[in-house]
């Protein structure tokens, strides 16, 4: 949940859950969380949709009471998932209107609003400007991943792909490898999802790179140590929290120097430091292959391919020619070059000239 109170101001993020330390009755409220060690979070969302919406309403007020924000003096804007069953949105529009009285809101999904992210072009010889009018949104989310194909500003319905594997399901096999490996994390799950952000990336060459990763040889780059916050008891913590710290794509990973301090060279207390192995590839190859953690579906360059060839075939080339990347999961670093080695393979009936485009990177990072 983001708050931005002119449009070149600061932007304030609050996490959307409760926190509850063992044994304990007290509820932390958003970033509240920032001042516990170990809790245990509780989300109002679950696969995408609202569950809990007292939950939901209590983290409102709280982020309203704490920013002085008077909701019927501005205007909101609440992205849900795409096709969201029509109950939920009645109970969303009674958070929004009759629980906290907003005048004006707009309440859409994000591939419908991302659609207005890409570049206008200029029509030759005229000064109006058209958006590209055949193009496919990738949403890989928190709770899921959706493949919505558009044609002329509406989705072509009968394309629409929902993928039910996000940001959380990578979260929890990261926990898992860390709790059977080294330390227990599984009543921190912020610092996880940084431990994810920091040091995880999609290996372009899944099986080479796993070959490479045992062992403590010359050649294993996929070895890094990751130094634990030390963060204070009763303090906001929020430094640590608010840093981004996804890289860009396009920057290659050869470039990167992936091998942090020696363990030996940290000065800090041992019981902070962790090294990260093989899960730094294999946690997000659940967003190609889910198979591997025992999911019974497919990955989301298998769901795209299929959106796209339930689209019509005189559409297919500029539905795979013009991709939309949105949602966090989508920034991890060579994400793009993977998805286009997959899709190749998977539409070698479709002649494709890549181009992707990424909600916060608008121009064209194709091959």
């Amino acid at each position: 949940i983001s708050y931005q109170k002119y449009f070149n101001s600061l932007r304030h993020c609050f996490p959307n859950c409760i926190g509850k330390v063992r044994r304990k009755d007290k509820i932390y409220t958003s970033d509240q969380i920032y001042s516990l060690n170990e809790y245990f979070s509780y989300c109002p969302f679950s696969e995408g949709l609202l569950i809990d919406v007292s939950m939901e309403n209590d983290i409102w007020e709280y982020i309203f009471n704490k920013m002085n924000i008077s909701p019927g003096d501005i205007g909101l804007l609440v992205t849900e998932p795409f096709l969201n069953p029509s109950s939920l949105q009645h109970s969303l529009f009674e958070i929004i209107f009759e629980q906290f009285g907003f005048n004006k809101a707009i309440v859409t999904n994000p591939p419908a609003i991302s659609q207005f992210a890409f570049n206008p072009q200029l029509i030759p010889n005229t000064e109006q400007q058209v958006i590209n009018p055949c193009y496919l949104i990738l949403d890989c989310g928190y709770q899921c991943c959706f493949s919505v194909p558009f044609f002329q500003g509406s989705p072509i319905y009968k394309a629409c792909r929902r993928l039910d594997i996000g940001g959380y399901h990578l979260d929890l096999a990261l926990k898992n490898f860390l709790s059977l490996r080294q330390v227990d994390l599984s009543r921190s799950s912020l610092i996880v999802s940084k431990i994810k952000e920091s040091c995880c990336y999609i290996s372009k060459n899944f099986d080479l790179d796993i070959s490479r990763s045992p062992g403590n040889s010359p050649d294993n780059l996929v070895e890094q140590i990751y130094q634990l916050p030390e963060l204070k008891p009763n303090s906001k913590n929020s430094n640590f929290y608010s840093q981004e710290c996804i890289s860009p794509d396009n920057i290659e990973l050869e470039n990167f120097n992936l091998k942090m301090e020696s363990e030996s060279s940290v000065n800090c207390d041992p019981s902070r430091i962790i090294k990260l192995y093989s899960e730094r590839i294999t946690v997000p190859e659940l967003l190609f292959s889910p198979s591997n953690g025992g999911y019974n579906f497919t990955g989301i360059a298998d769901m795209v391919s299929e959106s796209i060839l339930s689209s019509p075939k005189h559409l297919q080339e500029l539905l795979a020619n013009n991709i939309l990347l949105i949602g966090g999961s989508t920034k991890f670093r060579n994400f793009e070059a993977r998805l286009n080695k997959e899709l190749s393979s998977l539409l070698p009936s479709v002649s494709l000239k890549l181009k992707h485009y990424h909600s916060t990177n608008l121009r064209s990072r194709g091959k």
